[in-house]
């Protein structure tokens, strides 16, 4: 894929080749997330991934991924919804290469959100819409009841689960957001539950392999909101 002007589209080998990155944090995490060695490890990773894959807006992508993901996980450190094993130079239980490598999660993210039939219609969306506007309330909401509720078991899933399904009933997700939503539910918590197996970090309320199952639901909420912002990010650059 080239980076001539227009809006970005992935293409098979490109997604393949991010799928090939992913895969080889994975196994450096399970491997070496206690290691000295792993800050390393991870820079090593990323430089060589901006090296060699490195398209338009990549950095941008990258940088949301640090401040948003990462932040959000600072945050979550910081009310004890769950801790890294990990050895940290930061006041809270998370390592800084994890904060950083969010940038690389979001850069898979933008990867697979602009692909094939994850696509949908590429005309440029208004800055917000209802979909969107709802989401942005759902996912403060979401924060408050976690940062609250994270030690109490099931809680925390009920509320999530009700929340999307009046979400999802009052503004219906389009085709392609549907897709993406069903292939999060899969690759977000098989992500999560290999790390986790791994002793890497712990959920307070664990009930699946480890994870808990207010997080399922997160992963299947957020990747449309992520997806309906990426796209407006993507239509200008």
């Amino acid at each position: 894929m080239s980076d001539a002007p227009g809006t970005y589209r992935t293409s098979t080998r490109e997604l393949a080749a991010e799928v090939g990155v992913m895969a080889v944090a994975l196994v450096l995490m399970s491997v070496l997330s206690r290691h000295p060695a792993m800050p390393y490890a991870m820079a090593a990773l990323i430089i060589g991934r901006f090296l060699l894959l490195n398209r338009r807006g990549d950095w941008l992508f990258f940088l949301i991924g640090v401040v948003v993901g990462g932040g959000n996980d600072l945050l979550s450190m910081s009310k004890g919804v769950y801790a890294y094993a990990a050895p940290t130079s930061l006041p809270v239980p998370i390592p800084l290469w994890m904060v950083i490598f969010w940038g690389q999660i979001f850069l898979s993210f933008r990867k697979l959100m602009r692909y094939g039939r994850f696509l949908g219609p590429d005309t440029k969306p208004p800055l917000i819409d209802l979909p969107l506007a709802l989401d942005l309330v759902v996912v403060v909401a979401y924060r408050m009841i976690i940062y609250r509720t994270a030690a109490t078991p099931w809680l925390p899933d009920a509320l999530y689960a009700a929340i999307l399904v009046v979400r999802l009933l009052v503004a219906p997700p389009a085709d392609n957001e549907r897709r993406i939503m069903v292939a999060m539910l899969i690759i977000g918590p098989v992500y999560e539950m290999i790390l986790i197996s791994t002793g890497m970090y712990k959920y307070q309320t664990g009930v699946l392999f480890g994870m808990p199952l207010w997080l399922i639901v997160y992963w299947v909420f957020v990747v449309r909101m992520l997806k309906a912002v990426f796209d407006r990010v993507e239509h200008q650059l």
